[in-house]
């Protein structure tokens, strides 16, 4: 049976045998590749291997499982497939040698501050105090 490498942000790696059972991917501690990611299902998705085929499957997740963008409910996987679950994206690769899979964390994209003349703005609110008008008559 083929391995796949679970190549985490730290930088440490997991191989895990696949085979017709998929590797559950998921919030939960006891998932095989575990993601924490508050957009992901405690048991979101699964990457099975059968047929000579490493396979995507969604187990019903709240905020689905998308293979290049689109949609999946389940789908064959193939080197340089980006896999977004939550706001989580991870890249499967398969070696040329071996044939197991690499599945790594994409970096995430974080937006960066506008700035207002060169200067970042404050996210703080503030509360001012306002005069109300005497009504007429009072």
């Amino acid at each position: 049976m083929p391995s796949l490498i679970h190549r985490q942000p730290d930088g440490t790696e997991r191989v895990l045998t696949v085979g017709a059972k998929p590797l559950i991917i998921g919030r939960l501690v006891e998932s095989e590749i575990q993601i924490r990611d508050s957009f992901i299902s405690r048991v979101h998705a699964g990457i099975g291997y059968a047929n000579n085929q490493f396979t995507l499957k969604d187990f019903g997740s709240a905020n689905g499982t998308y293979r290049n963008g689109a949609r999946v409910f389940e789908c064959p996987l193939a080197s340089g497939d980006k896999i977004q679950v939550g706001n989580t994206t991870l890249i499967f690769e398969i070696e040329s040698m071996a044939g197991n899979g690499i599945l790594r964390h994409a970096p995430q994209m974080v937006q960066p501050s506008r700035t207002v003349g060169g200067i970042a703005p404050d996210n703080r609110q503030m509360t001012v105090p306002i005069q109300v008008p005497p009504a007429p008559g009072s």
